[in-house]
């Protein structure tokens, strides 16, 4: 896969410490969640610098066509779960990041977003394709939420978008069930747009996903703004979403503040320790 250096008048990228950036033309960017060693596991920190390039992206008027991926074997495996009492960052901070993030990536962005999931999409990592246009998997792709074994509750929105993108039966297979789905079959629930044949080699599906997304950012600039428009949610929606956000939010923080969570945290953590794979704790 090669990179097509920026145009000269474009302002310069931010330099972030879990996400690369780079132009595969000069209308659309490839964002890397770079953190492979944990999977791509979200910290407070890719909160914050997901923001900042969607933000960077939106001063570049050229580009129309946001592709994003996840560097090593797995796309984003869920959030870092550390307890507070362990150096974690408090609830309030983690509801204040996602937040942030939240309101640059929902329904009204206007460029064209596009996931490259090559493989696990847990947890955040699962829940946050449902801001995408279009979300492309790998033949070793898979996806779980497994908020109900650890006695969380749905994130992101997700009580509301997933039943509305999957149906409920299937949405539920995910939420209450914390089943691990295969990307075939979120193809069939409708979440997944096309499981991208590539024979268990990240780079061939990294290479056919960069090609669709060139393709599509070659296409007229009021074209895509226009149908990206057309294709947004009613107010109706939106608002509907947002309250789902909003309860969501009181009930994470209601259960985080139990001892429970704390405790459910801490064995998960000591669970992936012991597996002695060197990965921080994953949701």
């Amino acid at each position: 896969m090669s990179s097509t250096p920026p145009p000269s008048s474009s302002p310069d990228p931010p330099t972030l410490s879990t996400i690369l950036i780079s132009h595969l033309s000069p209308t659309t960017i490839l964002l890397t969640y770079n953190l492979p060693k944990i999977s791509n596991a979200f910290t407070l920190q890719s909160y914050h610098d997901l923001r900042t390039a969607l933000l960077w992206t939106l001063s570049l008027p050229k580009i129309t066509t946001i592709l994003l991926t996840g560097a090593g074997r797995h796309y984003c495996a869920g959030k870092v779960l550390i307890p507070p009492s362990a150096g974690g960052p408090t609830i309030a901070q983690e509801i204040a990041a996602g937040t942030a993030l939240a309101e640059v990536l929902n329904e009204s962005f206007p460029k064209i977003l596009i996931a490259a999931v090559n493989g696990a999409a847990i947890g955040w990592g699962c829940t946050q394709l449902t801001n995408f246009d279009l979300v492309y998997a790998s033949t070793n792709a898979f996806f779980q939420t497994p908020f109900m074994k650890l006695g969380f509750v749905p994130e992101g929105g997700s009580s509301y978008t997933c039943p509305r993108l999957m149906g409920r039966q299937h949405a539920a297979r995910l939420l209450v069930g914390s089943e691990r789905v295969s990307a075939k079959e979120m193809y069939v629930s409708g979440l997944v747009t096309e499981v991208i044949e590539d024979g268990g080699d990240r780079d061939v599906f990294l290479e056919k996903v960069c090609k669709i997304a060139v393709m599509i950012g070659g296409y007229s600039e009021e074209s895509l703004r226009v149908v990206k428009e057309l294709m947004r949610p009613g107010e109706g929606e939106v608002l509907e979403r947002r309250k789902a956000g909003e309860k969501e939010r009181v009930a994470l923080q209601r259960v985080l503040s139990g001892e429970g969570a704390s405790r459910a945290m801490e064995q998960f953590a000591g669970r992936v320790k012991g597996g002695g794979n060197g990965s921080s704790s994953k949701l």
